[in-house]
């Protein structure tokens, strides 16, 4: 209890209501110590809404070593909170350790770690990489589910319009965007941004992303089409990557035709490429919502965390092939609408109100 206790310094930041799945998985874990005898790496970004996730693994007894992707720097606040609470914090991905389980982000410890159950992974980067490469083990890829979607279009949407507000200082009304990539995340930010502008321009490698575009009322290019796609890009106030490829505009297109505006990315990896200096991106090519107080608001991480968490009870309980897995659909819709009917906002339509509208028991 003594850990646990140290945690309570995050809920300064947020309220337990915000995280209704998280909460009810910690106190599930404490009846049930759901975790003890399991050795588990954690690696997911170190911040304060991860601390929630990572005190749900405390509170069941792992035996938990606790590192961070390669793309952020752990949050210091994060780190004062672990090491008071005595969690394993190893930030050098040189692991010598064997693990029951990984609960990785951007595919990072493939290769690293071969975990004798399995692998959990949180992103599309993530699960491009489990699933194009020979596994000995299972991994399960929450990206894969409509659960990923409250955190990639509604929350991840969220994020970026208020991190580039708040890092350019600049009024965005009527502002001309590229959005790269019409996935989850793409798609998101899109939905985030029509109530400022109307003048976007989406582009995606696939012809169905696009044309889901244009059905919707936007101006969406085919990747393919370059001379088309570069004349747009030299027009515009700002250029947004989520195509969860790295090096996508270096190796697609002249950059020229990019440099100039606000270029910002909002994947894993580096997407704009080694012809872009790091000084010519936001924030040096990191995701531009790390580098505010909040990357993404608590109640859209909440069930992705939940059911990240969750993975490990599905590797412990069933038998699954050497490959990368989507995570079960049934358990997702049953997650999510729970989650929309508890928030009052759903994926399709966001409601004015917000009050939590059904309890989670």
């Amino acid at each position: 209890m003594n850990a646990l206790h140290s945690f309570q310094r995050a809920y300064n930041t947020y309220s337990a209501t915000e995280m209704p799945f998280l909460q009810r998985q910690k106190q599930q874990a404490l009846e049930n110590q759901s975790y003890r005898g399991l050795k588990i790496l954690h690696n997911v970004p170190l911040t304060v809404e991860s601390l929630f996730k990572i005190e749900v693994l405390v509170a069941g007894g792992a035996d938990l070593t606790v590192t961070s992707p390669s793309f952020m720097e752990p949050k210091p606040l994060a780190l004062e909170i672990l090491k008071a609470a005595g969690v394993n914090v190893q930030l050098p991905h040189t692991f010598e350790d064997d693990f029951d389980i990984c609960l990785d982000c951007c595919g990072e410890l493939l290769g690293l770690v071969t975990p004798r159950m399995g692998t959990a992974e949180i992103t599309r980067t993530g699960a491009i990489r489990y699933g194009s490469s020979p596994l000995s083990y299972p991994a399960i890829s929450v990206d894969d589910s409509k659960v990923k979607s409250l955190e990639a279009m509604l929350g991840t949407g969220e994020a970026f319009v208020r991190a580039f507000q708040e890092l350019t200082g600049t009024v965005i009304n009527n502002r001309k965007f590229m959005v790269v990539g019409y996935g989850k995340v793409g798609q998101g930010i899109v939905k985030a941004l029509t109530p400022y502008t109307q003048a976007i321009v989406v582009v995606d490698s696939h012809p169905n992303a696009v044309e889901t575009a244009r059905k919707r009322g936007f101006h969406a290019i085919e990747a393919s089409h370059i001379v088309e796609v570069e004349s747009q890009a030299s027009t515009c106030f700002a250029v947004v990557t989520a195509t969860g490829r790295e090096q996508a505009i270096s190796q697609q297109f002249n950059p020229q035709a990019f440099k100039g505006r606000y270029l910002a990315n909002m994947g894993g990896e580096d997407e704009f490429g080694d012809r872009f200096d790091s000084h010519e991106v936001m924030c040096d090519k990191q995701p531009i919502n790390f580098a505010i107080a909040q990357p993404t608001l608590m109640k859209y991480l909440d069930p992705v965390f939940y059911a990240h968490n969750l993975i490990i009870d599905l590797l412990r309980c069933e038998q699954w092939k050497p490959q990368l897995h989507p995570f079960p659909p049934h358990l997702a819709e049953e997650i999510v609408s729970t989650w929309e009917a508890y928030f009052g906002e759903s994926l399709e339509s966001t409601p004015e109100t917000h009050k939590p509208l059904v309890e989670i028991a």
